[in-house]
């Protein structure tokens, strides 16, 4: 960090966040965006009151967390290219 604040200053060292926040904003949208209807495609149609098991909401999660990662991921090579 000291060398590279050094020779091209105290604020490369910043040159990656904002590539960064942006991965974190797409990510954490979509996931959280689009957990509600995947865990409906999941379950289907349900009564009011009753809830999806424990097995149905790892599924939407491990499901949106796959989709917002795919999306996700072309920022994370651009931070680490910065």
């Amino acid at each position: 960090m000291k060398l590279m604040a050094a020779e091209e200053g105290p604020r490369s060292l910043y040159s990656g966040l904002s590539p960064g926040l942006q991965r974190q904003f797409v990510f954490a949208g979509l996931r959280i965006g689009l957990y509600v209807p995947v865990r409906n495609v999941i379950c289907g149609p349900m009564e009011p009151g009753q809830n999806p098991t424990i097995l149905q909401k790892i599924a939407a999660g491990m499901a949106t967390g796959a989709i917002g990662i795919s999306i996700a991921n072309p920022t994370d090579l651009v931070k680490v290219r910065m």
